[in-house]
């Protein structure tokens, strides 16, 4: 028969297997990177072609956010000035993020984008600049922007580790405290923003330092032309749909000028005297009837009085012909 262990025995047996359960805890959490388990369940990795469509999806969603924003604001807004700065605004936005959009390289793509709407939401919300040119109008715009904003970090956030997002946004704060200010922030690119440390944090996600499918070097020339195509029919059906805002831009740009202001002016007097006309024409209309009866009055007491006076002188004549008659007939 086998002894059966006696309660010592198991008791040493489950202290043994206690603490041989907690080395190996201790063991395997020492391996593990702060920062990997949120990584993993994050995102595992994204391909190319999947951030170009992200890019371009961004682009969809800017140009929606900013023509419902423009659109609360210039709506029935009679301040020229107003109306021309959000229309400017809009254009420059929306023109350069389809221009982002529609670049060689997949990667620069979404570093400009991101640095597209994170120097307009400095300048034009953080800085309160529009609730100083728009009033409580603005707050569309304010509330649109943070949502560009918030859209856009999160795509980057699919591509960058935490720290190269820290490093990026540092390299943005940096050259905004040095070189911002400036209302065509739409323009400014991540080679203008970066430096070399910048450049090469791009360089390394390219090779697989990031969430990105390491890219292929032998291929990458050759999907940056096949995708070409793609792009110029990306960019050419969204164009008219901003096209006009171009057409508005001139024209606002007109009317603030001094001469169209002052032609306007002119126009708005002679309306305002055009208007007067139909009252002047009836204060005419009833001075020339007044006068009408003013003169007809008269003639008729001008005839009236000639009348009687004929009557008289005829009277008169015939009573003097009729007494020299009675006097020729005495004398025969």
């Amino acid at each position: 028969m086998i002894p059966r262990p006696g309660p010592k025995a198991k008791s040493c047996a489950i202290a043994l297997l206690s603490a041989l359960l907690i080395v190996g805890c201790a063991s395997g959490s020492g391996k593990s990177k702060p920062g990997e388990a949120a990584r993993i369940l994050r995102d595992q990795r994204i391909t190319r072609a999947q951030l170009e469509e992200a890019s371009n999806a961004f682009a969809d969603r800017y140009f929606t956010l900013m023509l419902s924003a423009s659109e609360r604001v210039m709506r029935d807004n009679k301040d020229i000035n107003q109306c021309r700065i959000m229309n400017g605004l809009r254009l420059l936005g929306v023109s350069s993020m389809y221009d982002i959009a529609t670049s060689p390289d997949t990667i620069t793509q979404l570093v400009d984008q991101l640095v597209v709407v994170t120097l307009q939401n400095y300048f034009w919300v953080d800085s309160g600049r529009a609730q100083k040119i728009w009033g409580p109008r603005a707050q569309f715009l304010v509330e649109n922007l943070r949502r560009a904003r918030e859209d856009i970090w999160t795509i980057a956030s699919r591509v960058f580790t935490d720290a190269q997002l820290e490093e990026l946004d540092l390299s943005i704060a940096t050259w905004w405290s040095r070189r911002g200010g400036t209302e065509f922030v739409a323009y400014v690119r991540f080679s203008e923003v970066s430096s070399v440390k910048g450049e090469a944090l791009i360089e390394r996600v390219r090779d697989g330092g990031g969430l990105l499918e390491p890219l292929d070097r032998a291929t990458e020339q050759v999907e940056n032309a096949n995708l070409a195509l793609d792009r110029s029919f990306f960019w050419a059906k969204r164009l008219p749909l901003f096209a006009n805002w171009q057409i508005e831009a001139l024209w606002y740009d007109m009317l603030i000028m001094p001469d169209t202001q002052r032609l306007l002016a002119s126009v708005d007097t002679m309306s305002k005297a055009i208007e007067i006309v139909p009252e002047r024409m009836k204060m005419l209309n009833g001075t020339i009837t007044g006068a009408q009866d003013t003169a007809r009055d008269l003639v008729d007491r001008i005839f009236h009085r000639v009348l009687v006076v004929l009557i008289v002188a005829l009277s008169g004549v015939f009573i003097i012909m009729k007494w020299r008659a009675s006097r020729k007939e005495a004398k025969s």
